[in-house]
Formats: C-alpha cells, structure tokens, sequence
C-alpha cells in the first residue's frame, strides 16, 4: 500500500514544476490579471503540494521517510520562494488594493499602469480616455498636464481628449489642433487634411499649405511627391524615384519606376532583377529573369532558366543539378524522403537526397 502511495504522490507532484511554469499563461486574456478572484485561485491550486503533504502528515504516512508535516513545511517554503520570483505578491497585493497588473487605474490620487505609479502624474485631474473607441485597451490616458499612452508621456501633446482619426481603425488618433501615433505627434500633420491610403493603413499622409507630408507608423518620409508615391504593402512603397521599406530608403540601385511586387511581398522585381525581400537589407537575387520568375512551394524558385532554392530568405542560391523541364515540387514522400524532384533527382530543403 505504501508503495502504491508512493507512486500516486510522485506521479501527482511531477505535475506541480510545469503547471507553475505555464501559470502565467492563465493571465494571458486581457484584464485577467486585474481579477482578484482569479489571481487568488491560481496561487491556491499552486500550492496544492501543501495540501497533500499535510494529508499525509494527518494520516501518519511518511514519504520516502521523511514525515508529511515537514515536508508541507518544505513546500510552503519552496512555493513562497516561487510566488516571490513570479510575482505573484504582487499581483496579489494590487488586485487585493483595486490596482490594475495591465492597463491604468485610479486610486485615490495616485495613477497607475500596469501596477506602477505615473511618475509626475495629477491624480486630481486624472482620467482613463474611453478605451471602447480604439481597438485595444487602455492605451491613453490625461491629466491637466500631459497626454499618456501606454503610462509615458506623450511630448509635445496637448493634454485635452482625442479621437480616433480617419485610419480604418489604425494606430492614429487626434486632438483638437495634433496627429498623434501611439505616442508620438506627426510633424507637420494637418488635422482636417489627415487620412491613411487605402488598403494599406501604416501608410499616412497631410496636405500641409501645397506640402505632401508622408507617413509610415508615425514617422515623416523624406519629401515625397503626392501623385508619384505608391504604397505597394504594409512595408513597401515607391515614389517612382525611391523604394521605400517603412521609413528606409531601400534597394537604391533598382529602377523604382517599374519596380512592383511579387509572390506575396517575398520578392519585388523591376525591369532589371528580382529582389529577395525578406532580409534587412534586401538584395538582390542574381542571375534571376524578372519576366519569368515565379516562387514555388517549400521554399524553391523558379525563371525559364534555373530552378532557386529560398534559404529561409537570408539567401537565394541556384540548385545547379535540378532539370528546369522536368522539375517539380511535391508533397513531403516519406519513402524517398524527398520534397520536389526532376527527371534525375530527389531533393529535400534544397539538397539532393535520392536518385531516380
């Protein structure tokens, strides 16, 4: 019996170390942490080794001889040590005083984001912006003196209410007389001549007195024409002189006149080359035809002259053996563990594995 018991309480207790790993995990929905029932509950089911230590103390079993009361006593010091080094007294010490772990809260006259106090904010005159307008919580926030995103500053802002800007539901809100983004204020931004391209909302622009102000994720674009730029993605975009990556002028040598994107943003190409995307910077992929290239699946490429290999897109090499006519990309073949093959070979990731 006391074998059994044994294994019944080290089978149980092998559980404790990885479901106090994944613990945090419970707090993963937004505002969960702010739930003094919920944090109570998680610490009580933390320290279930207690528990069954102690039942075994009362009803006089030992474990692997040492006496169930002193080993509750050795758990309770190992899951306070734990608590300590998660936070958890914390979370505990908030939610029990009605502060907020995420987001902002009010207490008395102190403000608070995410648990800590706004260093120099008024509590007097404090007040969290009505979060149902936005898409996520409790970015903003003022007092009489500043505008808060995220519990900082936001400099230069002026501290009055704002609204959620003509954006398709982006990151841009305004005041009365600013742009703002997150928390920073777009220069040179005109509120009533504010607005996001279409399809592509990290991409912004402001007539400014004859000024075509250009904006990507709230930072001002080099002087930019109004009737030649052209967001091609979220990421990209051309004035028909320059290649944009966000704010980056990017691929300088390419013709950005005829430069487009291709395969799903990946790669982009101009009337010279192809150009592999997806590295900073990006480059270009050499000896690729424009004309006729096309990506395939699991990572290979393809033009009327060679077959690629995508090497997790920090490189695009030739596979020099494949056969351009008979090459092809298939399903993973366990039994020649093969992923493409042509009228000679088997290859998988970009390497020959079988002959046909």
């Amino acid at each position: 019996m006391k074998i059994f018991i044994h294994i019944v309480v080290t089978f149980v207790l092998a559980f404790w170390p990885l479901m106090f790993m994944m613990s945090p995990m419970a707090f993963d929905a937004p505002g969960s942490d702010n739930n003094k029932g919920k944090v109570i509950g998680m610490m009580l089911a933390l320290c279930y080794p207690i528990v069954l230590f102690l039942v075994l103390g009362m009803l006089g079993v030992n474990y692997f001889g040492v006496n169930g009361f002193k080993l509750a006593l050795i758990s309770t010091t190992i899951i306070l040590i734990a608590f300590s080094l998660f936070g958890y007294f914390g979370l505990l010490s908030n939610a029990l005083r009605g502060i907020a772990n995420s987001g902002y809260s009010l207490v008395g006259d102190t403000a608070y984001n995410d648990g800590k106090p706004i260093e120099g904010a008024d509590g007097k005159t404090f007040k969290i912006l009505d979060s149902r307008r936005y898409g996520s919580l409790y970015h903003y926030a003022l007092d009489k003196n500043h505008l808060y995103y995220d519990g900082k500053i936001v400099e230069d802002a002026l501290a009055e209410d704002i609204v959620e800007a003509e954006s398709g539901g982006y990151d841009y809100f305004r005041n009365s007389q600013q742009v703002i983004y997150r928390d920073m204020v777009l220069q040179g931004a005109v509120v009533d001549r504010f607005a996001v391209f279409d399809r592509f909302p990290s991409w912004a622009y402001s007539n400014n007195d004859g000024k075509f102000n250009v904006y990507y994720r709230g930072i001002l674009l080099p002087a930019v024409e109004r009737e030649a730029f052209t967001p091609l993605s979220n990421s990209f975009a051309t004035d028909k002189r320059r290649i944009f990556k966000g704010s980056t002028v990017v691929l300088t040598q390419a013709d950005a006149a005829s430069f487009e994107l291709i395969s799903g943003h990946s790669f982009g190409k101009d009337k010279n080359h192809v150009y592999c995307l997806g590295t900073t910077p990006p480059f270009v992929v050499q000896d690729a035809d424009p004309g006729s290239f096309e990506v395939l699946e699991r990572g290979y490429a393809r033009d009327r002259n060679h077959i690629f290999v995508i090497e997790q897109y920090a490189n695009v090499v030739k596979l020099e053996q494949a056969d351009i006519d008979t090459f092809e990309v298939t399903q993973y073949d366990d039994a020649t563990k093969s992923e493409a093959r042509d009228v000679n070979h088997y290859y998988y990731d970009g390497k020959v594995v079988g002959i046909r």
